[in-house]
């Protein structure tokens, strides 16, 4: 089995439609989307539509709860009014979690015991990501049941961890390369590069095989719908993969 794993497109078509462009290349049995699905200063109406058809397994992140509960950040306050009745109806129906493969393949936002806005893999209190301690990285692995490969995404940090004998695969952000953010403690969290991301998860015959990739885009496209919203930290994350100075 070969799974296509997608996350965090915030909106953001144009890098959507290049990663989705590239994987077809692997030939994948099935694309999981972890969430984060059309926030963010791009075209949210358009990746909606893109994410709908492709009529995968697709789970709800944080901002898709924000979505619906009413959340005043900006990327949901922009995405809102851009999104059409049958739009909001998807985003309803989608899960938290999903478990695939008879139970060996669980997907969340976040992290299986702490929801949609838990970092699976990374302490920050440093103000910048480092891969956590094993001990704390299997507490947060608690109701992934008996899962080998656990998929989440939320950080935007592609990222393979192995823990216990579970493989964790963060593909990164479709669409949103840095952000700044005040919980649990003030952070930055960047990926070096613009590039649109993904992974690939393989089982073999040994186990789970995993794949980061990084795609090139018009980034500069993407970077003036953000600036035409008036985000222009965002902007200069989608044109250099890192956040300006605070």
């Amino acid at each position: 089995m070969r799974i296509a794993v997608i996350a965090d497109t915030h909106g953001n078509r144009i890098a959507l439609d290049a990663v989705l462009r590239h994987l077809g290349a692997a030939a994948p049995d099935l694309i999981v989307n972890l969430g984060d699905l059309v926030s963010g200063p791009f075209d949210p109406a358009g990746s909606a539509d893109v994410q709908m058809g492709l009529d995968c397994a697709t789970i709800a992140g944080n901002h898709e709860r924000q979505l619906i509960e009413g959340g005043t950040g900006f990327s949901d306050v922009f995405a809102r009014p851009r999104l059409s009745e049958a739009h909001m109806d998807w985003i309803k129906s989608l899960p938290a979690t999903l478990r695939l493969a008879e139970g060996e393949v669980f997907a969340c936002h976040g992290s299986p015991a702490g929801g949609d806005l838990e970092y699976l893999l990374e302490d920050v209190t440093s103000g910048r990501p480092m891969v956590d301690s094993e001990q704390a990285i299997l507490r947060r692995l608690a109701g992934s049941g008996e899962a080998r490969l656990v998929l989440c995404g939320h950080t935007h940090t592609p990222r393979i961890v192995s823990v216990g004998g579970i493989l964790v695969v963060n593909p990164g952000s479709v669409g949103m390369p840095g952000y700044r953010d005040t919980l649990p403690v003030p952070h930055v969290m960047e990926t070096g590069a613009p590039h649109a991301r993904y992974a690939i998860v393989e089982r073999l015959a040994e186990g789970w095989a995993a794949e980061l990739r990084a795609v090139p885009y018009d980034f500069e496209a993407a970077a003036r719908q953000a600036e035409a919203a008036g985000r222009e930290a965002v902007a200069h994350s989608i044109r250099t993969g890192r956040m300006p100075p605070a």
